[in-house]
């Protein structure tokens, strides 16, 4: 991932908030890291974000990105309230700028909360979509 990476940025801002970090620290950007996805009865929450698209908006040098987020739990339950933990970060977020200089005008959570199993682990999730409008060039300090 670039330094401008808004999956990177999504990231960060997932392990800085209170209510994702007292669930877990296991917020990790395009799959799973080794120990995140066990067989059943060690299930472990995590997070995965993957970014699902990002046109490019030429004249106001800006992206609209989103980005996938399937919140992994131990049951339905536990996925829902990780999957809420994790949305409440991002919807109607205001400006602010990532600790890697991006750009965040604002962020939505746009829907989901959908609830599924993993195919290979049968670990229960939740997952949905968020939006990030970005710059797309570091914002000076």
């Amino acid at each position: 991932m670039t330094t401008l990476s808004p999956v990177a940025a999504a990231v960060a801002e997932l392990r800085a908030a209170a209510g994702v970090s007292t669930i877990t620290t296991r917020i990790r950007a395009v799959e799973p890291a080794p120990g995140d996805a066990l067989g059943a009865g060690s299930w472990v929450p995590f997070v995965v974000l993957s970014q699902l698209d990002a046109p490019y908006q030429a004249p106001t040098a800006t992206s609209s990105v989103t980005i996938g987020m399937r919140c992994y739990a131990a049951s339905y339950p536990d996925a829902e309230e990780l999957y809420l933990a994790c949305a409440a970060v991002f919807h109607r977020a205001g400006p602010r700028i990532a600790a890697s200089r991006l750009g965040i005008y604002n962020s939505l959570a746009l829907g989901g909360g959908t609830l599924d199993k993993d195919p290979d682990t049968a670990q229960p999730y939740a997952y949905g979509v968020i939006n990030l409008n970005v710059s797309i060039q570091t914002i000076p300090t």
